[in-house]
């Protein structure tokens, strides 16, 4: 599968960029990396299981690994995580990987016995044992509905099912939430919960299409046609072997062979097996995670009874002793699950040739694998070596995977109120069947099931949205109802998530701190400050004197010192239009006489009534005493001999019932305000 063609959706916005670098049409080497805003994301670094050596990576020659940001895994299968190892070690990539805590601990087992079988053929080896463990210093552990942030992108991982500790993650770029499923499953398991389902809206879904249009049949039937059958093998006296997945699958089939072997009492002296090389580390990390196992696990672990301490299973002999030795019938759990290699596919070679004996495949099987090669019934199988195994055993497929099947990811999908679904991990004549299914069902869904190394383009809408904070709520609320504007601060962190909040409280609600930028202008100024008001009064309207400076529109302040000019202001854009105009009046003041005459030649007149008042009452109170005045009606009162007079200034009028003592007063006026008439101006 080399490139493809890119599919665009032509939507105004934002370029998002899907590109599968392994289980595109095909189910194995899960790797999807996702583009956007300059973040690129990895879902999930796995290996082709039917595939060997370098065959069995993604395709990494089509990236850049330097530019990959991070890396997420989703659970513990190889086909997932396998090719992590490699990429960190023998690659340029820089970033982190994370995954849950129970998958890190299962990836380092795996990994090294995967090593340990890849190391009998050197070619076929992609990393090892050294790779591992460096590998496990750059990985990051999370729980579920643990919002994370790396690099300016959020993720968060969601309860998967499927096997322990298998999540789906959730990234948010710039208010745009991708969510990547991995293999997920929405049925009840005995020892795992379901898949749960983001309680948000998902602009974009990639999804898991590994059954197609199937689906799973009631999985009451399912256990009773499984434990019939492997009940049948063994009355025979045959052997029943179980191909697994050494954790997952196996420990739910463990459970429900439990349950049967306890309801039969004639079955108790038959032995059930676990074979893993890996059994017991695998069940001391099952007991150590219980808690995120199913709620009947979880009450039974919490009436200190081990759930995983079971009855009848036992750990496998070693394998050449049980192969030689006639141990009778039995069931045996072996790995790997599709019998490609390991002790699965020794069994298989033994005791396929026997009638009485029977294979039961639990799991999915991969094309190319054994597994999948049994589904046509052939009479013997060619393997790998060229040895020919005459197949007379019972085979049956019996499916517990636990994989989504069609009605469940159609409800998915229509929970979610997905715009567009991304289809992975499903052979290619199941995913275009899936494909069609769901645009017939969904008319306006756009659905994509892009090949390996083909980029699927999403124009995405822009998020203009903002989130108010603090005091800004309640004026939102008020400028609703009266249709008015509000102005805040609007911040953008490095997700794209922005709020929008007064300036104060921007340390309350961001991680900001606040400061601001004092600006100061100093010029020779050889007038008064007086002079300079007057002119700037003809510009704006709020100029005061405050403390001996003047004020300009409560933002910018003038002072003058030893005819050296001083002009102050906290920097804004309104305040340093303000300061320009204000040194610009100054300079204008300095360099043009004519202009400094037409201002002392125009004062105010009501400034000059003003000044007039205040020098009369300063008159009328050494003659007459004491005067309680209204400096803003410029009205007087006082008493002459118990006679109360009225001076109203603007009207120039003189109120007073004895009618001597009000032209006494008019008269005292008259001369005072005589006396200041021919004064020059000053």
């Amino acid at each position: 599968a080399g490139g493809g063609v890119a599919r665009k959706l032509e939507v105004d916005g934002d370029v998002l960029e899907i590109t599968p670098l392994g289980a595109g049409n095909e189910v194995g080497r899960s790797c999807c990396i996702v583009r956007f805003r300059g973040k690129v994301i990895m879902f999930d670094c796995g290996i082709h299981p039917a595939h060997s050596g370098m065959s069995t990576l993604p395709y990494f020659d089509h990236i850049n690994p330097a530019e990959v940001d991070v890396v997420l895994i989703t659970h513990f299968h190889l086909d997932h995580s396998g090719s992590v190892p490699y990429f960190v070690n023998r690659t340029e990539f820089k970033g982190k990987v994370f995954m849950t805590h129970p998958t890190r601990p299962i990836c380092k087992l795996l990994w090294h016995d995967y090593a340990r079988i890849s190391k009998i053929s050197a070619e076929d080896q992609i990393f090892g044992s050294a790779d591992i463990d460096a590998t496990m210093d750059r990985i990051e552990l999370l729980d579920f509905h643990d919002e994370r942030q790396y690099k300016g992108i959020k993720f968060t991982a969601y309860r998967a099912g499927h096997v322990l500790g298998a999540c789906m993650f959730m990234i948010n770029i710039g208010g745009i939430r991708v969510l990547y499923t991995g293999d997920y499953s929405r049925e009840v398991d005995r020892h795992l919960p379901q898949a749960e389902i983001p309680n948000l809206r998902v602009h974009v879904l990639i999804v898991e299409s590994t059954y197609g249009i199937q689906n799973h049949e009631p999985r009451e039937q399912r256990e009773r046609r499984f434990t019939n059958s492997v009940h049948q093998i063994v009355k025979q006296g045959g052997k029943c072997l179980l191909p697994v997945f050494a954790l997952g699958r196996a420990q739910e089939l463990l459970l429900i062979l439990e349950d049967y072997w306890e309801r039969n009492s004639d079955l108790h002296d038959i032995p059930i097996y676990y074979n893993s090389p890996m059994a017991t580390k695998c069940l001391r990390i099952f007991e150590t995670y219980t808690n995120m196992c199913s709620d009947s696990v979880q009450q039974q672990a919490n009436r200190c009874s081990n759930p995983w301490n079971l009855k009848y299973v036992k750990n496998m002999p070693d394998r050449h002793q049980f192969q030689d030795a006639d141990v009778g019938p039995c069931v045996v759990l072996a790995a790997p699950g599709m019998l490609q290699s390991g002790a699965s596919r020794k069994l298989f070679e033994q005791w396929a040739p026997d009638k009485r004996n029977g294979i039961i495949v639990s799991g999915y099987s991969v094309s190319g694998t054994l597994a999948h090669d049994l589904k046509s019934e052939p009479e013997s199988v060619m393997l790998n070596d060229g040895l020919k195994v005459p197949v007379r055993a019972t085979i049956k497929f019996i499916s517990f995977s636990a994989h989504s099947d069609y009605n469940q990811t159609s409800d998915f999908i229509k929970r979610l109120k997905a715009n567009v679904v991304v289809l992975m991990h499903g052979e290619e004549h199941e995913m275009a069947r899936m494909r069609a299914k769901l645009r017939s069902e969904y008319p306006e869904l756009n659905v994509c099931a892009p090949q390996n190394c083909q980029t699927v383009a999403l124009r995405v809408p822009p998020d203009r949205t903002a989130e108010a904070v603090g005091s800004l709520v309640e004026e939102l609320a008020d400028a609703k109802r009266g249709r008015t504007e509000v102005s805040g601060v609007l911040v953008e962190d490095p997700t794209g998530t922005r709020v929008l909040l007064r300036p104060e409280e921007l340390t309350t609600y961001t991680t900001l701190s606040a400061c601001s930028v004092q600006q100061c202008q100093r010029f020779a100024f050889p007038h008064s400050l007086a002079l300079l008001g007057r002119a700037l009064r003809e510009t704006y309207d709020e100029v005061e004197v405050v403390d001996g400076c003047l004020s300009v529109c409560d933002c910018v302040r003038v002072r003058l010192t030893r005819q050296m000019l001083c002009i102050t202001w906290d920097a804004s854009p309104v305040s340093d239009l303000v300061a320009d105009s204000v040194a610009l009046a100054a300079v204008e003041l300095t360099r043009s006489p004519p202009a400094v005459q037409a201002l002392l030649g125009q004062e105010d007149m009501a400034a000059k009534e003003a000044r007039l008042f205040r020098v009369l009452c300063t008159y009328l109170q050494q003659e007459f005493g004491r005067l309680d005045i209204d400096e803003d009606a410029q009205r007087a009162c006082f008493e002459v001999d118990g006679s109360r007079v009225e001076v109203d200034f603007p009207s120039r009028g003189v109120s007073c019932e004895l009618e001597t003592l009000r032209e006494r007063v008019r008269t005292c006026l008259r001369r005072c305000e005589t006396a200041l008439r021919p004064v020059a101006p000053f």
